[in-house]
């Protein structure tokens, strides 16, 4: 029984938590800025509510979002458009530029994590064929008959130009392999 009550609590808490939203008031001061606030704005002052959802995406920085500019005329936009091209930004960044950059974050991740995957297996392969070249090199050295099968399924001892051939095969694999 308590536990089933404790059970309902920690549901309740962290669904009231997911749907937290504030009330957020935007106006232009006497001075002529833009401010945000969640406290209601002077009377004389010409303001929008917003609801906005104030839990942090997951894994997003807490950046503020640029403003867009009213004024802006064409030439100043294209000014200020080469001038961000040629050098750093003192502005903050919009949202859909860190969008942006997040997915491509997110995209060079992922192909790290690929190419890390990939070389993981070829660096396994390589274990295995040095390891088996080295088992073989060592039944070779040994003298001992080494049997292998040809073409039609014959089973072949290897003589000794045979031997000296594939002792240079596993000797060449070995190199290659085993690092």
């Amino acid at each position: 029984m308590k536990s089933s009550i404790q059970l309902f609590i920690a549901i309740a808490v962290l669904l009231a938590a997911a749907t937290v939203t504030a009330q957020v008031y935007k106006w232009v001061d006497k001075d002529g800025r833009v401010q945000y606030s969640d406290i209601p704005p002077p009377p004389d002052a010409k303001s929008e509510p917003k609801k906005v959802d104030t839990r942090p995406a997951a894994g997003a920085a807490n950046v503020p979002a640029k403003a867009p500019l009213a004024d802006a005329t064409k030439g100043a936009a294209k000014d200020a458009k080469s001038n961000a091209k040629d050098a750093p930004s003192d502005k903050p960044k919009t949202l859909t530029d860190l969008n942006k950059e997040s997915e491509k974050r997110r995209a060079d991740a992922l192909d790290a994590d690929k190419k890390a995957g990939e070389q993981a297996k070829m660096d396994k392969a390589d274990q295995d064929r040095c390891r088996e070249a080295t088992r073989y090199f060592r039944d070779l050295e040994t003298g001992r008959p080494i049997s292998t099968t040809d073409d039609l399924g014959e089973r072949k001892v290897l003589d000794d130009s045979a031997r000296a051939a594939e002792l240079a095969k596993a000797r060449n694999i070995m190199k290659e392999s085993c690092k």
